[in-house]
């Protein structure tokens, strides 16, 4: 007789009462999971948050890339509607074009995973576990938070030994 063996994920947690007014405004990237979206992305990431009447968002993304040109694209983000009750740390995000292999018709998850309290630092990441950005509000990353929100997204089940730190390639 077989067995099948069967992985279990659990759910992902999301910040709890994220207040979007914090939350708006400008973060750099610290570090992030490799993905296909930002593969041309080797110099400084930035993401600014605008948050709108009806709680959406425009979204700016730059990053800079290994010539040292400056890369942007702008998004939408809203509240996700694939839940009941409505979580303002589940949002979905959506390229206003095809740059970063996204499809501009394609609206992907945009989970926020943790805020400190004071909103300088936040993590970011997807409910398969594939995406992790973490954020800060300083140019410079703060070690410290940085630390912190790595292992908490090890314990989250996020496979923190492939972050790559800004500046970083692989």
């Amino acid at each position: 007789m077989q067995l099948l063996a069967t992985r279990q994920v659990s759910q992902l947690l999301t910040h709890p009462n994220l207040d979007l007014r914090q939350y708006a405004g400008l973060w750099y990237e610290y570090a992030r999971l490799p993905n296909g979206y930002q593969v041309d992305c080797t110099g400084e990431v930035s993401v600014n948050y605008t948050l709108l009447a009806d709680n959406t968002m425009d979204v700016h993304f730059r990053c800079e890339n290994p010539d040292c040109h400056i890369l942007s694209a702008d998004a939408e983000m809203r509240p996700s509607r694939r839940f009941e009750n409505i979580d303002p740390a589940k949002l979905e995000i959506r390229f206003k074009s095809d740059w970063l292999s996204a499809p501009s018709s394609v609206w992907r998850d945009h989970w926020v995973l943790y805020v400190d309290p004071t909103y300088e630092h936040a993590m970011i990441g997807t409910p398969d576990r594939r995406c992790l950005w973490m954020l800060g509000r300083s140019r410079v990353p703060n070690r410290l938070a940085l630390q912190t929100m790595l292992r908490y997204a090890a314990q989250l089940g996020f496979k923190v030994n492939r972050v790559l730190r800004t500046g970083e390639t692989g």
